[in-house]
């Protein structure tokens, strides 16, 4: 049997690599994989909340008459 491209036993080697796997290596992948798009989800909040509040500041700071602005209403927790 003649190949004719590297990757045209790449498919047999995937099912074959996923075939090996236990429950507690897929468990471990699923737990890789949560804690990595969570960091991610967070990385991205952060950014936004910290783009947000230097807006607030930068606002505060231009204001010249020095009047303070008036505080939102927040729901209660």
């Amino acid at each position: 049997m003649m190949i004719d491209h590297p990757l045209a036993l790449l498919p047999a080697a995937l099912a074959q690599a996923v075939a090996t796997l236990t429950l507690t290596d897929l468990a471990t992948l699923v737990g890789i994989l949560t804690a990595l798009l969570g960091a991610l989800v967070n990385l991205v909040y952060t950014w936004r909340k910290d783009r947000r509040e230097q807006r607030a500041s930068d606002a505060a700071w231009s204001r010249k008459d020095g009047e303070r602005e008036p505080r939102r209403r927040t729901r209660p927790r």
